[in-house]
């Protein structure tokens, strides 16, 4: 039994292995259609083409993942069923669920995988791929670098910060302006300083005044040479570069939302891609709960391309309704939570319904 188990494990992986080997393959191929021109008009040398799309085969290798598992499992079951090997296997008294879980285990091994690359080598592969990309083919010399110009922040403590400009090799700004805020009247408080300087573990102002207000307006106006104020920030707050969503882990897009967070800034478009990026790589073990029972059904009612069809049309529908959910999400209609594993959530209970009514003889039981 044990020996037949590991006959369908290896089989799974060698045709999923195969499969997304091809989809990654078609993608470079289309991808590299679409980029040439660009490539070929800055003169970029060749080392720069073959690390871009080396360094593209992370993400591409998890967004096919899910596919790729759908295909390997339709295709592995189909191949088992025309040769009469799954009728020999249950006439040595194994079960459907004892062929089938080394299809489910294999599932859910690719599913942390992608999960893990997600977090540890993704971001670091597409930070790279999109700095020669954007950097050295579109020059966009923006690209990867601190803000040093004309930054606005709300600080931790609620204060807002407006820096003329920040030097983060000697963590020092000039051109600081203070704003206070009182939640009954508006502006508490105002500093305005010609220049900061960041020394040991507090900001130091230099050149400037404090002034006070109340309901009435103006306090009192007291002007320093040097002066130490208690604040929430230090100028790592100040040194954050912005990366794209794609060049986030997990843990960083966690981390950028508590920080929105306590700025008073919308995070519902952040759950939602923070819950999407948690919640794809578990497609791949849905898509296999779908693919087992429809791929042992239409197996009876056809060959292998209408074993295929049906399971890429069940596909088809999935995709579309998680994509609906992620923009229903992004639209603040659905909670992130709702938005990104709803349709999971929704489509491993039909999976189970369909393994549940196997002996049924419809190809989709109602």
């Amino acid at each position: 039994m044990m020996i037949l188990k590991k006959y369908v494990l290896f089989m799974f992986i060698r045709v999923y292995l195969l499969t997304v080997s091809g989809l990654i393959g078609i993608y470079l191929i289309i991808d590299f259609f679409e980029r040439v021109d660009e490539f070929i008009a800055k003169n970029a040398p060749l080392i720069d083409y073959v690390s871009y799309y080396i360094y593209k085969i992370p993400f591409i290798a998890g967004y096919m993942a899910p596919q790729s598992v759908l295909l390997a499992t339709v295709i592995t079951l189909a191949s088992l069923a025309r040769q009469n090997e799954l009728t020999a296997m249950k006439a040595c008294g194994i079960s459907i669920t004892g062929i089938t879980f080394p299809i489910i285990g294999a599932s859910v091994v690719i599913s942390v995988l992608v999960l893990a690359s997600s977090e540890y080598v993704a971001p670091i592969t597409n930070q790279k791929m999109n700095y020669i990309f954007l950097n050295k083919i579109r020059n966009n010399k923006s690209y990867g670098k601190i803000p040093k110009n004309d930054l606005w922040l709300k600080a931790k403590d609620h204060s807002i910060w407006n820096i003329g400009s920040f030097d983060p090799e000697k963590s020092a700004l000039l051109g600081v302006i203070i704003l206070t805020p009182d939640n009954d009247f508006g502006i508490k408080q105002r500093i305005d300083a010609l220049s900061a300087v960041w020394s040991v573990d507090k900001w130091y102002f230099i050149d400037g005044y404090v002034r006070q207000f109340n309901r009435e307006g103006l306090v009192s106006t007291e002007y320093f040479e040097s002066r130490s104020f208690p604040t929430s920030e230090s100028p790592k707050d100040f040194a954050r570069v912005r990366k794209r969503p794609e060049e986030m882990s997990l843990r960083e897009m966690y981390s950028t939302i508590q920080v929105h967070t306590q700025e008073g800034k919308d995070t519902t478009q952040k759950w939602v891609d923070l819950h999407r990026n948690l919640s794809y790589p578990f497609i791949s073990i849905v898509l296999a709960l779908l693919a087992i029972p429809l791929s042992l059904r239409s197996s009876r009612h056809g060959g292998l391309l209408f074993c295929i069809g049906v399971n890429l049309a069940m596909g088809f529908l999935f995709s579309f309704l998680y994509a609906l959910s992620i923009s229903l999400g992004r639209g603040g209609i659905f909670d992130p939570i709702l938005a990104a594993w709803g349709p999971n959530l929704l489509f491993t209970t039909l999976g189970f319904y369909l393994l549940l009514t196997m002996d049924s003889e419809k190809a989709f039981p109602i």
